[in-house]
């Protein structure tokens, strides 16, 4: 039985999985699939600003920074995030950079937090990511199968070997996991036209620069 308002286990968070078919080399949650495929999308820290929440969907593609805490706490944010028309789920950064444990504990949060809030019934489209090419062997399990499914070009075009990798991993994801609709935040890729699943809308950073002209 799941012990709850115990110290060490609600620390661990073992709650945010209880119950979930776990799967793959690291036993990440099942998540279920969903069709669902987002017209206007702002992120997380816009939410508070919006005067029609029911007409938006919530992302998490920002600097980690922003909703580091949200993993911790994400029911403080459940009231504010129940009006809005879905979630994007979060997108722990997985980076060159980081130590391969890093990559995936974020991959792993990113899993268990689309899992806990699907529980809590929200409205969710699961994220992909990845960081090498050796991630591929596990950085998809638990994504559902022909489903939506959100990945970002955030940060994937600033040199052809960031292009690659994301061209790959999304060549990869198609092979595994056959999205019905692969939603993309960001930059058009005419590389990614070859699909007739792909869905854009503007990151924060492109929306923020067209208020501006």
């Amino acid at each position: 039985m799941l012990k709850t308002h115990v110290r060490k286990y609600d620390n661990f968070k073992l709650y945010y999985w209880h119950g979930a078919t776990l799967v793959g080399k690291y036993r990440l949650p099942q998540l279920a699939p969903t069709q669902a495929i987002p017209s206007k999308v702002i992120c997380f820290n816009e939410r508070k600003s919006v005067s029609k929440p029911n007409e938006y969907w919530v992302d998490f593609f920002i600097d980690d920074a922003l909703f580091e805490n949200f993993w911790n706490h994400p029911e403080v944010s459940f009231a504010n995030l129940k009006r809005f028309a879905g979630i994007i789920t979060t997108d722990y950064s997985m980076l060159p950079e980081m130590l391969p444990g890093q990559n995936l504990w974020n991959c792993t949060r990113n899993r268990v937090m689309a899992y806990y809030l699907q529980q809590q019934g929200f409205n969710i489209i699961p994220v992909a990511s990845w960081c090498v090419e050796s991630d591929f062997e596990w950085c998809f399990d638990g994504l559902p199968e022909n489903s939506s499914i959100a990945i970002t070009t955030n940060g994937c075009m600033s040199s052809p070997y960031s292009k690659r990798i994301l061209l790959h991993g999304v060549a990869e994801l198609q092979r595994q996991k056959s999205p019905a609709n692969l939603i993309v935040c960001g930059r058009h890729v005419n590389e990614l036209d070859i699909y007739d699943n792909v869905h854009y809308y503007p990151s924060y950073s492109q929306r923020w620069k067209e208020r501006a002209v």
